[in-house]
């Protein structure tokens, strides 16, 4: 296993890309290439009281794989060679009715053969897949990117989670139950994970296959490497939106579901057993601008209704006229209060109900690809914004702090017009050229990204405040203050106090439930400290 102890090579993970947190004290950074690797890491690191932060690609916004605390980094960058998942290492589920300490239903690992290996080479360097192409599932690596894993899969498969970042490694992405674009058609991550190929804090590799191992009476309890676990199951209620803050909880909850979304406090996993899609029809994408709010909102309520009918829509963004100011193509012209961009499964035979909405809504301007050279070349506009956003914050030497809030459909009006008032409140205090906020996001999700974009600390305090009082009202209207990027260390400043972002969701009770539930795995505190809790509780 590859160690680097090197202040450039520590350098390269003191922050992520969101940059608001920075590592201090960081002793070495690791690089194992498989699970045994992995556990070797994790056990000397309880021997030595060791604290271990996990980093995949880097991409993440919220100080996820940042080591605030010091101690090892655990870089999943070597984890690149697929291997079958072993049974033998399968968690066992304790039989019915038993306590902590009665027998286990230990079954016999089913004998069976490896599906074919894929394999890719790039910049010199091997990576590989496992791909049953007859049963849709494909066994990877978690240092893989998205990009990768999305190249190596044959024409018409598709990996349907569709975070934007494409450089995002599968690990980060199953440790933010990430999502994207897409996920309005075919949802978040957790859905498609099967099973996990992971190392518990402790160091005790596991092997975790959906339907193995549920809860009974509001508990997990399954047995691993000579022990039996019993993880009380928190109670707080999930809300009933794209969600990707906290520990998943329902009382019959698979396994394998508590791990996905965790942000890396449970466990580190190696491998994932994914479900694979077929998507054998073209894809044709609209960019659709309207010159007022109402029409581009009209637009998305009749894309829904062509959904509910049988349209095949994949996707549903939005980006608002601020938004758009940032965004730069030669076909592009005016002035526009909002664009809608979508993906329709099918051909032009089936995009009728498009061509209708875009007229009954007063398009201004539409933009229309039919092949797939148009719609990369949708896809760079898109991509322009983050560029254009960051390049615009280098010359102001400004910030930028961005909501992940998504709501139930009924309350996304009240959010969108409060939002719309703290932008108000926040121009009015701070009068100047050029932007203030930005807006953009899943609409098909209810899930919106409201930027504020402050020109120096005392903005910035300001803009903390209203974004405070946002993702309070976002959980008061039963949504998430995290859709899709998790929750890393961010705090929140509330009634004077610097608190834990979740908490404003679940509260300190909700805090101390998933405390009880790494507390179980990670006795000894050691592994992603910071990330989702601030610690013991």
């Amino acid at each position: 296993m590859l160690v680097k102890q090197d202040a450039d090579a520590i350098a390269e993970f003191e922050t992520d890309e969101g940059g608001a947190f920075h590592a201090a004290g960081v002793e070495a950074v690791y690089f194992p290439e498989n699970v045994d690797d992995v556990a070797q890491l994790l056990r000397d690191a309880n021997a030595r009281g060791v604290s271990v932060t996990t980093s995949g690609g880097g991409t993440g916004l919220t100080g996820g794989r940042v080591a605030t605390g010091g101690g090892w980094v655990l870089s999943t960058a070597e984890m690149r060679e697929a291997r079958g998942l072993s049974p033998e290492r399968a968690a066992a589920p304790l039989a019915q009715g038993a306590d902590p300490e009665g027998e286990a239903l230990r079954g016999q690992p089913s004998a069976g053969t490896d599906p074919p290996r894929v394999e890719h080479e790039q910049f010199g360097r091997t990576y590989s897949i496992l791909l049953d192409e007859e049963r849709l599932e494909a066994v990877a690596p978690t240092g893989l990117t998205l990009e990768l894993l999305g190249g190596m899969l044959p024409a018409g498969v598709i990996y349907p989670p569709d975070p934007t970042e494409r450089t995002a490694t599968l690990g980060g992405s199953i440790a933010t139950n990430a999502s994207g674009a897409r996920t309005f058609h075919y949802g978040a991550t957790r859905q498609w994970v099967e099973a996990l190929e992971l190392v518990l804090p402790t160091g005790e590799p596991l092997t975790v296959e959906r339907g193995d191992v549920t809860a009974r009476d509001g508990r997990l309890r399954f047995a691993v490497g000579g022990r039996d676990l019993d993880i009380p199951i928190p109670t707080y209620p999930m809300p009933a939106v794209k969600n990707a803050a906290g520990l998943y909880a329902a009382p019959d909850m698979d396994l394998v579901d508590l791990f996905v979304g965790a942000e890396g406090i449970l466990g580190v996993v190696t491998q994932a057993r994914l479900k694979l899609a077929r998507l054998d029809r073209e894809i044709i994408a609209e960019i659709a601008f309207f010159s007022s709010l109402e029409d581009a909102f009209g637009f998305v309520a009749d894309l829904r209704q062509a959904k509910a009918e049988g349209l095949p829509v994949l996707s549903i963004e939005y980006f608002d006229g601020h938004a758009l100011n940032f965004m730069q193509h030669p076909t592009v012209r005016g002035n526009y209060a909002a664009a809608i961009y979508t993906e329709i499964a099918g051909s032009m035979d089936d995009a009728e109900a498009l061509l209708v909405a875009l007229e009954e809504n007063h398009v201004a301007q539409d933009w229309f690809a039919e092949d797939a050279a148009e719609r990369q070349e949708q896809k760079d506009f898109r991509h322009s914004l983050p560029d254009g956003v960051n390049a615009y914050l280098r010359r102001q030497g400004s910030y930028k702090l961005g909501t992940d809030f998504a709501v139930p459909a009924e309350q996304f009006p009240k959010l969108l017009a409060l939002s719309i008032e703290a932008a108000d409140s926040f121009r009015a205090q701070f009068p100047h050229e050029g932007e203030h906020t930005a807006t953009w996001g899943h609409l098909g999700n209810y899930h919106l990204h409201f930027n504020f974009l402050a020109r120096n600390t005392e903005e910035l305090t300001v803009a903390q405040r209203l974004y405070a009082g946002l993702a309070q009202q976002a959980a008061a209207l039963g949504g998430t203050i995290s859709a899709e990027h998790g929750l890393g260390k961010k705090t929140a400043e509330v009634n004077g106090r610097n608190v834990p972002y979740l908490q404003i969701m679940y509260g300190e009770d909700g805090l101390r439930q998933i405390a009880a539930v790494k507390q179980v795995l990670d006795p000894n505190w050691i592994l992603n400290p910071g990330n989702m809790i601030p610690g013991r509780m």
